[in-house]
């Protein structure tokens, strides 16, 4: 029996060890017809660790993370390579979920590339903004000379159309932005329609589009990688929980263990929760607290809070 116990031990030693390593890509961002390709040389630092590490000649990496079990928050520090900068650069210090299954995948693009883009639409959109003007700008002078309105109402159209010629030119920047920075290798409908009314210069469309995209009902369509990624983190946390729940001796024998498969049940709770879904995210708390019960009285505040919080989300 004790030869087997110390057997289990090795084995469940060995496969913390191989959690230890996250892997990653680096590419550049899909353009119309040119799909990214790896992007080699790009340093990548994480919060916490003392060795930074470099994207390979395929895009590749791997940092092994001391300490840290699958399921761990991991927060990027930085990502730089000259020339170069993030598509999307909230990306550093937002939390990210450990997996040694589960590649973190980062999207670059060249500042040249950025700034072409961007000139490129604003200059189009801004002809076309300054075409519009004229054209209604005419219109209402063919309306005053043929007495069609009379001066005050002249004054007042021409007041609403040099706002709305102001607020369009505003938009400008922050669109052009976004469409140069936009990877259309994870291009979903959504984002497609977006582009075509930038490129067209319809930026209030493109406006009005986006505000939808946020929609709660939307939120987690608009790009199929992202909802795939979410989903196979959430399914490798859901495995991480299950696996703690069947080996309480392991759960006993290592007490730090055990907070983390509490803490990471809780996250995935919430997950589940955001996404509507209360019968998961009650079966994950009540994994908790069959782990709390193991650790604590029942009478303990952690069990009491842990049994309050079910009861809240309980139909």
């Amino acid at each position: 029996m004790k030869r087997k116990i110390t057997f289990i031990l090795c084995i469940w030693i060995a496969l913390c060890s191989l959690a230890q390593t996250q892997q990653g890509l680096v590419k550049t961002i899909g353009r119309p017809g040119k799909p990214g390709t790896p992007l080699s040389n790009v340093t990548i630092r994480w919060r916490g660790e003392v060795n930074s590490v470099v994207s390979g000649a395929d895009g590749s990496f791997s940092v092994i993370m001391t300490g840290k079990k699958n399921g761990d928050p991991i927060i990027l520090q930085s990502v730089s390579k000259k020339g170069y900068e993030l598509q999307d650069k909230s990306i550093i210090g937002r939390q990210q979920v450990f997996s040694s299954t589960v590649p973190i995948v980062i999207t670059m693009v060249s500042n040249e590339q950025l700034q072409a883009d961007k000139q490129r639409i604003e200059q189009n959109a801004y002809h076309k903004a300054e075409l519009n003007y004229k054209k209604k700008l005419a219109q209402l002078q063919e309306q005053v000379k043929n007495k069609k309105i009379n001066n005050e109402r002249y004054r007042q159209e021409l007041t609403d159309l040099e706002k709305k010629y102001e607020a369009y030119q505003a938009l400008i920047g922050d669109m052009a932005d976004r469409y140069a920075r936009t990877d259309y290798d994870q291009l979903d409908s959504i984002d497609y329609k977006i582009n075509v009314c930038i490129e067209n210069g319809e930026l209030e469309k493109a406006d009005s589009l986006i505000h939808t995209v946020f929609d709660p009902e939307t939120v987690l369509e608009r790009n199929r990688a992202a909802k795939e990624e979410i989903r196979q983190r959430m399914e490798f946390a859901q495995s991480i929980i299950d696996k703690a729940n069947a080996d309480k001796e392991a759960i006993m024998r290592d007490l730090e263990y055990a907070q983390r498969v509490i803490t990471l049940s809780e996250s995935l709770a919430d997950e589940y929760l955001s996404q509507g879904d209360k019968r998961r995210a009650i079966d994950c708390l009540e994994k908790s607290l069959e782990i709390l019960l193991i650790l604590h009285d029942e009478d303990s505040k952690q069990v009491k809070a842990a049994k309050q919080r079910i009861q809240s989300i309980k139909p």
